[in-house]
């Protein structure tokens, strides 16, 4: 059965996006939820007709995000945090302590899009990875100081 998604589905597309999914799948999970709606014939020119804006909505989301990945591999953040015997600090640094940091600058980021390759819990410099939308990632560095 062909639908229109109306919102994401993780796992299946992007609002908007027309897709060829199992009855039962459409039936018991997209309709129910609100996610799609039947990809007819009215539909389907109603989805042509307003392609054009979709598409220029999307590329002004793009060139939003490049622009804050560009602001955000420029910055170089510091935090001073205590720290014990050859410098392993006392906890970690948390995605929530590198948002602050990130929003001081004025750049709002959801925590959960901040990615540790491992927990931060000596002094020293390190990279991490932000997402700011599905496609653009920026790196930044992040100085841990002594207190």
């Amino acid at each position: 059965m062909k639908v229109i998604l109306k919102h994401d589905v993780r796992g299946l597309g992007h609002a908007g996006d027309v897709k060829e999914v199992k009855d039962g799948y459409a039936r018991n999970f997209l309709f129910p939820s609100g996610s799609a709606g039947i990809a007819d014939a009215g539909a389907l020119k109603n989805w042509e007709r307003h392609r054009a804006e979709r598409d220029e909505r999307e590329r002004a989301i793009r060139t939003e995000a490049d622009a804050t990945a560009a602001r955000l591999r420029e910055l170089t953040l510091e935090i001073a945090v205590k720290a014990g015997e050859k410098s392993r600090l006392f906890g970690s640094i948390t995605t929530t302590q590198i948002a602050e940091l990130i929003a001081q600058h004025g750049i709002e980021v959801d925590r959960h899009d901040i990615h540790l390759r491992q927990p931060i819990k000596t002094l020293g410099e390190f990279s991490v990875a932000v997402r700011i939308v599905a496609g653009v990632e920026a790196q930044l560095t992040l100085r841990v100081i002594p207190a």
